[in-house]
């Protein structure tokens, strides 16, 4: 490769603290130097001279890399998420304590946490493995969610001439079921912040137009 555009890259990417990110931007990258030199060099331009006008062109790379850096497409998305997480958390609290009536259950939730830990470790020889460690989360806390909420339900309409029982099997399976719906949010949050950028968000950042 051409020693201009390696330290270009060098450069560029050096500013990018995703390992992930870094290899995608230098692909992208990369990809589109490439597509240019060639396309200078059909027009009769030599190889040294279409590299020159090439990075003249790409602009400075510490700040392209700065941008790439910058970019983060959903922590909007999360930052929603975990808003609405906090009110709901809030909210069965001020249900709880001051209506006196109980949605959230500790037992449910020592129980669904417990079931989510088993569930990770007997993945270790089932299809689970297959998955990234917060897809595997997410998969065992959805699993524990449903496994939770079904025994809470079949508790509740077996204690329906109970009140008390009934409240307290109710709010077991209420509780399963958030547990499974909100640490799935989390995980998922989590999992689009930490993910790589695609080409085309590399693309949309420079400004440059994205074929497929």
């Amino acid at each position: 490769m051409n020693k201009r555009i390696t330290e270009y890259l060098n450069t560029a990417c050096a500013q990018i603290k995703s390992k992930q990110n870094r290899l995608s931007a230098r692909a992208e990258l990369m990809s589109h130097i490439h597509a240019s030199v060639d396309d200078l060099k059909q027009k009769g331009m030599n190889e040294e001279d279409a590299v020159k006008v090439t990075l003249e062109r790409m602009g400075n790379p510490s700040e392209i890399g700065s941008q790439i850096s910058a970019f983060n497409p959903t922590w909007k998305i999360y930052m929603v998420t975990m808003a609405g997480i906090i009110l709901l958390m809030a909210l069965l609290i001020w249900v709880g304590v001051f209506r006196k009536i109980h949605l959230f259950d500790i037992t449910a939730l020592v129980f669904v946490v417990l079931v989510t830990a088993a569930i990770i470790l007997i993945g270790g020889i089932s299809r689970l493995t297959k998955l990234s460690a917060l897809a595997r989360g997410r998969s065992a806390a959805l699993y524990a969610g449903g496994i939770g909420s079904v025994i809470g339900l079949v508790d509740a309409l077996g204690n329906i001439g109970n009140l008390e029982n009934f409240g307290v099997a109710l709010s077991f399976c209420i509780t399963s079921v958030l547990y499974g719906l909100i640490t799935s949010a989390v995980l998922t949050g989590i999992g689009h912040l930490c993910r790589p950028l695609e080409a085309h968000e590399i693309c949309k950042i420079l400004g440059w137009d994205y074929e497929l």
